[in-house]
């Protein structure tokens, strides 16, 4: 198996003054969540598909059946054992695009042939369903998306959650939804997930909610896909971290205190962001996100997003994830889940490295 670098997060560890790259939110601190954990607590397995009482949580949210629920170190994990789980070589593979390369990159080593279907930017990042249905067919083995969608922050509604399961119905392929996002929606809704559908199935965890090292995610979805994912992660990690899952339980608990301070943070990056786009029209274009702590402008500039972002990171100190990485060019993901005023500073000094090298 050929395994290539992921891009995107070996640059991410590049040095950065103000550190504008990330898809989340600022970090909890642990005394947020578990003010105290006693001397004594055994560092031990747990059961290894996570336990009754984290199961239990994660279905609350979904309304679904503890059964349902697989737990797993991280989404990165859910997404590899899906991946492992349901990919062979030869099957198609659909992905939308723009989108975080983790899951798809890793599609393609299993020698899936990897095929987009794109959001349309002219109409708020909304998914071609028209594309997808003329490009699927009994091949497809797998259709996936990020709801809310990273990079964009655009969010995929219910209608046209249901038409996009229903042209998967069509072909016999299972919808796989990156939904690690949940939480972060603007109306304060959840964004749709498939788990209406028979094939659908639903990755997620606690990083969005502001707490990364944990490594605690989930798999949802029908008990038999969940037994054969339990079966390969026997294979993986065998069993997450067990004090992540104790942590995980008291954050899940509580979520709704959580969201509402992660809110919080991200509307007031938001009008601080729109406030700068408006002081700079001449420098980019950008659709409002509806979810997600990142935004997606196009920039007016003849640079590619790479050279561009080396370039900013160079001169200016400031870190962006440029938009290639995600499959789409003239493009920079920026993080509006930081502090205020990170963001302030790093915008100031995007502009003032924009103005300079706009021609």
């Amino acid at each position: 198996m050929k395994i290539d670098p992921f891009r995107l997060e070996r640059w991410l560890l590049e040095k950065a003054e103000i550190d504008l790259g990330g898809g989340g939110v600022a970090k909890l601190q642990l005394k947020d969540v578990v003010p105290q954990i006693p001397p004594d607590t055994a560092m031990r397995y747990g059961r290894t598909n996570g336990s009754d009482a984290l199961r239990g949580l994660v279905a609350d949210w979904y309304k679904v059946d503890s059964d349902n629920v697989l737990i797993t170190s991280g989404t990165s994990e859910a997404n590899l054992l899906v991946n492992l789980t349901l990919i062979e070589s030869g099957v198609e593979y659909f992905t939308e695009v723009p989108q975080y390369e983790q899951t798809t990159a890793f599609a393609r080593m299993l020698g899936a042939k990897v095929k987009p279907f794109h959001l349309i930017e002219a109409k708020g990042w909304t998914p071609d369903l028209k594309e997808l249905k003329e490009k699927i067919n009994r091949r497809t083995r797998i259709i996936f998306l990020d709801n809310p969608n990273n990079p964009t922050g655009a969010v995929m509604t219910q209608e046209e959650m249901q038409a996009l399961c229903e042209l998967a119905e069509d072909v016999g392929a299972y919808v796989h939804c990156d939904n690690a996002l949940r939480g972060s929606e603007a109306d304060g809704k959840p964004a749709a997930t498939p788990e209406f559908y028979e094939r659908g199935i639903i990755t997620g965890s606690i990083s969005k909610l502001g707490a990364t090292s944990p490594r605690i995610g989930w798999i949802v979805a029908e008990k038999e896909i969940i037994e054969r994912c339990w079966v390969m992660k026997d294979y993986t990690t065998l069993s997450h971290c067990g004090i992540g899952e104790k942590i995980a339980e008291r954050l899940l608990a509580n979520r709704a205190r959580y969201v509402k301070r992660n809110m919080a943070i991200r509307q007031a990056n938001v009008d601080t962001w729109n406030a700068w786009c408006k002081e700079n029209p001449d420098l980019v274009t950008c659709t409002d996100p509806q979810g997600g702590f990142t935004v997606f402008p196009r920039y007016k500039n003849r640079l590619g997003s790479s050279k561009f972002s080396e370039r900013l990171l160079k001169e200016e100190g400031v870190m962006v994830s440029p938009g290639d990485q995600f499959g789409v060019e003239r493009h920079l993901r920026i993080n509006i889940g930081t502090k205020g005023e990170t963001l302030g500073k790093g915008l100031e000094r995007m502009g003032r490295f924009m103005k300079r090298v706009v021609k």
